[in-house]
């Protein structure tokens, strides 16, 4: 995850979406929690920090502006992971320096099936 802002922000909230291979479509399931996103993956067989680690941020958690090109881990996810699930996004919303909120939807698996991608263990 990459502030695109020349200054701080400040997480608001952070969501998750997953849709499981074969399950409902990205439109049909809830904005949740990404500890009930671990469990609903824990439920579904994969292990954390096996198959995948997803990091929580908290409100009041900063991001650097642009300036820095700091990015933030938000995930890794093995091939097993990318095989069985179709989609996780992450609902971002931040506060800027002069109170205004911003919202971003984050595609975690955008590039991961993409032909010539390296290789995921």
């Amino acid at each position: 995850m990459l502030n695109g802002g020349q200054h701080i922000a400040v997480i608001e909230s952070l969501d998750c979406r997953l849709v499981l291979a074969g399950a409902d479509t990205p439109a049909d399931t809830r904005w949740t929690e990404v500890s009930e996103v671990v469990s609903e993956l824990e439920a579904a067989g994969f292990v954390v920090t096996e198959d995948f680690r997803l990091v929580s941020f908290g409100a009041g958690f900063p991001l650097v502006g642009a300036g820095s090109y700091d990015t933030v881990l938000v995930g890794v996810f093995s091939k097993r992971f990318i095989e069985r699930v179709d989609a996780l996004y992450l609902r971002v919303r931040v506060v800027d320096v002069v109170g205004d909120s911003h919202e971003r939807i984050l595609d975690c698996m955008k590039g991961a099936r993409m032909q010539g991608s390296a290789p995921v263990d």
